[in-house]
């Protein structure tokens, strides 16, 4: 890499973010080239690894005065990716990050995590509700960026050692799975060269590709179907990777379920890859019947002209990722079902029409399936007979209330009434998991035949008390930040948790005489309260709390000690 590299790299992000990013407060600053461009490349550390528009990107840049090392902040919905980035722009290449920022960005991930907004500027602080709400949200994600004009590829070795310090205490969440929540990514002067030039390409692709048991369809539009062999779609993968889904709307995710239930099925049961995945759809400006195979009818050749996929990006790269990892395996069985639209004769965004369409249809999620569990269709009737309904379904109109309970709730509510650290750590962690296998384990602990509609009532009248308590807590403090604050957001499940055992309400709670008495729980759930945070503060005080009520092993012993205070 070189000096005409980085005059390029800043040509073109110039060109990328120059009318949406307004550095006006730079206009007299002596570094104003580094800082104005340093803003540039935090916009482009968002724009290159989440599904967002250039104003998104701009608008994720909070590089001001106080910004405390944090240059963007970004969060996707969709994807449930929170995206953080520290950014350095340096016209002379030959440099490296040094420790004291690598340090200080850390210190300030710790801090953001802690909802210490009162140590950042107002551009972070405007951005507090998004957050906030992503910090609370189940199972979402963390991508820490440092992007650089640096050439050297790798940290200093204490550099990387802080981000190593930082990732193993944000991880050490969930001790029984593996699935990391947060990430780290160095994108330096090679990787932003590459990338840019590599989105710079507007060479078409073009294949020609092999379909049986294939059709057409000639009106309105014209498009074939059929079905081709996973060794195509790898060998797509490993020549074009990403620019495969150029036109896509969902680029390759993180590792997912879905991602692993593919992976499985390739390994495990390849004949059935067929049964278990649904249609590829390719566009294509042309497509062209050549050939014939030899002695088959039913195979015949195509020549496609300048491609894209618009669906199912995760199935493609898990195929192709797969390929690379299993060379040995011999797959020959495993068909991919396909649909090839050609866009000559379709009107001028008919393309992006079929793009979104494709990718509007509602995930299919493991708790959709719990509204078919005889334990809950039978929960739910015997609470109706109260005039209480019960939401096992997904719906939008789901929202809890006096005279409804949603199936998450009931879920918490039980967990928190168990006793079991264990069962509060992954509500509050990730709750889908309970909900991944409906025959056995953490899901059957909470719901099976000696589970009572009153049960479950009972449970989550008391969780919702002590809410009503945390609630009113949070709405003394003078701010809603800080480790107080923090205290009451991420630990009440474990404050829901000490008060369920202080008032020895287990065995009450599945009395059908049950009478939830709101003056002991209010006192009950202060003075947990209270002993929670002086024992934080004597034996936690450097953790982080987010994450520190997300880690099973600190706070079952955070439990054995109060519980009996």
């Amino acid at each position: 890499m070189s000096t005409l590299h980085i005059n390029q790299i800043q040509q073109k992000i110039t060109d990328l973010f120059s009318k949406d990013l307004d550095v006006s407060q730079f206009d007299r600053d002596p570094e104003k080239e580094d800082k104005i461009f340093t803003q540039y490349l935090a916009a482009y550390a968002v724009y290159s690894t989440n599904e967002c528009s250039i104003k998104e990107a701009t608008d994720s840049v909070v590089d001001w005065w106080d910004d405390n090392w944090i240059d963007a902040i970004f969060y996707s919905q969709q994807s449930k990716i929170m995206t953080i980035v520290q950014s350095k722009w340096r016209k002379n290449w030959n440099w490296e990050p040094d420790s004291a920022s690598i340090a200080k960005f850390s210190q300030w991930i710790k801090d953001l995590f802690d909802l210490n907004f009162e140590r950042f500027n107002v551009k972070i602080k405007n951005k507090s509700h998004i957050i906030e709400s992503a910090i609370k949200e189940f199972w979402v994600r963390y991508e820490l960026i440092l992007i650089d004009t640096c050439t050297a590829n790798w940290l200093a070795i204490h550099s990387q050692r802080i981000i190593d310090d930082l990732l193993q205490e944000m991880n050490n969440i969930w001790d029984e799975y593996s699935e990391k929540s947060v990430r780290f990514s160095r994108l330096n002067q090679s990787k932003i060269y590459t990338s840019l030039a590599s989105s710079a390409r507007n060479d078409p692709i073009n294949l020609e590709i092999w379909l049986s048991q294939w059709g057409i369809v000639n009106e309105p539009y014209k498009a074939y179907y059929g079905m081709i062999s996973w060794k195509e779609l790898a060998d797509w993968w490993l020549n074009y990777n990403t620019r495969l889904f150029e036109k896509n709307i969902r680029q390759v995710l993180w590792q997912t379920d879905v991602n692993d239930e593919i992976e499985i099925t390739l390994d495990e049961n390849p004949n059935l890859f067929w049964y278990f995945n649904n249609w590829i759809t390719i566009i294509a400006d042309k497509i062209e019947k050549t050939a014939l195979w030899w002695g088959s009818k039913d195979f015949w050749s195509f020549k496609l002209t300048n491609i894209a996929i618009v669906n199912w990006a995760q199935t493609v790269s898990t195929i192709g990722k797969f390929s690379v990892n299993n060379t040995e395996k011999l797959l020959d069985n495993v068909k991919v079902s396909i649909r090839i639209i050609q866009l000559s004769d379709t009107p001028e965004n008919f393309w992006k029409d079929v793009t979104k369409t494709n990718n509007r249809q509602n995930k299919i999620e493991n708790k959709d399936f719990v509204s078919q569990d005889p334990e809950q269709i039978r929960i739910k009737t015997e609470l109706q007979l109260d005039w209480i309904e019960y939401n096992i379904m997904r719906s939008e109109s789901n929202i809890s209330s006096n005279e409804s309970i949603e199936l998450n709730e009931a879920t918490i509510s039980l967990a928190c009434a168990s006793w079991k650290t264990s069962l509060v750590v992954q509500a509050k962690w990730w709750i889908g998991k309970y909900y991944e296998n409906l025959e056995k384990g953490i899901y059957k602990e909470l719901f099976n035949i000696s589970t009572s509609w009153r049960y479950v009532l009972n449970c989550v009248k008391t969780i919702r008390c002590i809410e009503t308590v945390l609630k009113s807590e949070i709405e003394k403090l003078w701010k809603y930040s800080g480790r107080d604050y923090g205290l009451l957001v991420h630990g009440n499940r474990i404050i829901e948790l000490l008060v369920i055992i202080k008032l020895w309400l287990v065995s009450n709670l599945r009395k059908i005489n049950y009478e939830l008495n709101e003056s002991s729980i209010n006192d009950s759930t202060l003075i947990v309260i209270k002993d929670l945070k002086n024992y934080l503060e004597s034996n936690f005080a450097e953790n982080i709390l987010g994450t520190l009520f997300k880690n099973s092993t600190k706070c079952t012993t955070i439990v054995d000690n109060l519980k009996s205070i």
